[in-house]
């Protein structure tokens, strides 16, 4: 005869609890895709992607589908400025790519932004990947733009669901800092960024900007094959 344990009324109780942390999650995060579509922050559900998701691969860009691409790249230079100049983060930032916290999402998180607005989509890219991997929310969303501006909306989208991208919140004093649209977000510190970093070429002519620090740990003989030359 099969004996299963007793059910307690203690595990009953953590059972209860855990189902209704469960529920206070579902529903938090329903206010949060609420409150995205109230701000103008896209998603995958929204009805103007409708257009460019549906749009034939080689086929001719429509008026509609181009003027969004414009939005989007738009969308995402304007949160890397909020994200880099959000209280703390250049500070968190240095003390990264300086070889410490090496494992700091929002500070990686934070660097990816600064690439990309000073025109470095792939190392964005790859940092990016990196916070996201850490269970940095804006990172995922960060990915579902820039994958939508790379026409692989199927990329985009998997970020965007599998990432937690919907749990993308912007954080309020990034809404007061000024806007440096047309120019590099903080030239002094994308310069104190540049003194730390070296590049690595990950190959098909991709180049990843690495803080030089972590290259402490790699064998000398491997450095010059992995750092790009000139």
């Amino acid at each position: 005869m099969l004996r299963t344990p007793a059910y307690t009324p203690e595990q009953r109780a953590e059972d209860d609890r855990t189902l209704r942390r469960r529920i206070e999650h579902i529903s938090a995060r329903r206010h949060l895709a609420a409150r995205g579509l109230k701000n103008g922050w896209l998603m995958p559900t929204s009805p103007q992607l409708a257009e460019l998701l549906l749009e034939p691969v080689g086929g001719t860009v429509s008026l509609s589908a181009w003027q969004l691409r414009r939005q989007i790249h738009h969308d995402l230079k304007t949160l890397s400025r909020l994200v880099i100049k959000a209280p703390g983060n250049a500070d968190r930032l240095l003390v990264f790519v300086e070889g410490q916290l090496r494992m700091d999402p929002v500070a990686a998180r934070a660097f990816a932004c600064l690439l990309f607005t000073n025109g470095h989509a792939d190392g964005a890219r790859f940092w990016w990947r990196f916070a996201a991997g850490a269970d940095d929310t804006t990172a995922a969303y960060c990915l579902f733009l820039e994958g939508l501006l790379r026409d692989e909306p199927d990329e985009a989208i998997s970020c965007y669901r599998n990432l937690d991208g919907d749990a993308f919140l912007c954080d309020p004093d990034w809404e007061d800092a000024p806007s440096t649209t047309g120019r590099p977000v903080n030239d002094a510190l994308k310069a104190e960024v540049d003194d730390q970093i070296r590049e690595v070429d990950a190959g098909t002519g991709i180049h990843v900007p690495i803080p030089q620090e972590y290259f402490e740990e790699v064998p000398e003989e491997y450095r010059d094959s992995l750092l790009c030359q000139g």
